[in-house]
């Protein structure tokens, strides 16, 4: 893992980026897009609740994946921007085949804890990608597929802080190599 330091802050903070449904739509969409040209074929879509959701279940129709399974990996204490860590808990009861590809889905990587907490839950599965809505540009962690990279806070539509902008929000740069 990288430390953050002073020297490589995790955030501008020059505001938070706010994804709009529209947003979401096209980076689920980016996410399906690479997958394809990747030629990655999962057995199963992992979605982690809750961010992950609304793309796990978009990518397991769009990619006519056989099975959608959702586990539960909470890190953030809440949904304030720059909100203090804590360990992930994951907790799945789903039962894994030795042969099943699996692309765990999330709504942002940011330092890479919870997909390394999910990774250790996947020992002994074929092979598993990770696919993000977003990921901090400092993210240590391989992300496979990324819908956006941000450099600061990422508040999507289902988060508490959506509704009330604040005001120094950004829109999504996109670019077409993001």
């Amino acid at each position: 893992m990288i430390q953050q330091t002073d020297a490589t802050p995790m955030w501008t903070r020059r505001g938070p980026y706010v994804f709009e449904w529209a947003d979401v739509g096209r980076a689920c969409e980016r996410l399906r897009a690479s997958v394809l040209a990747d030629g990655f074929a999962p057995t199963v879509v992992y979605g982690v609740a809750r961010g992950g959701l609304v793309t796990a279940a978009y990518l397991y129709s769009a990619l006519e994946v056989p099975r959608l399974v959702s586990v539960r990996a909470r890190r953030t204490v809440s949904d304030e921007r720059y909100a203090a860590k804590q360990t992930p808990v994951v907790e799945s009861s789903v039962e894994l085949d030795p042969e099943d590809r699996v692309l765990v889905v999330d709504d942002i990587a940011g330092t890479g804890v919870t997909a390394e907490a999910v990774s250790r839950k996947l020992v002994g599965v074929a092979e598993h990608r990770f696919a993000v809505l977003a990921r901090n540009h400092l993210c240590p962690v391989p992300i496979h597929y990324c819908g956006f990279t941000a450099d600061d806070w990422v508040v999507f539509p289902w988060e508490r802080g959506y509704r009330k902008r604040p005001s120094d929000w950004r829109q999504i740069p996109w670019t077409e190599e993001q």
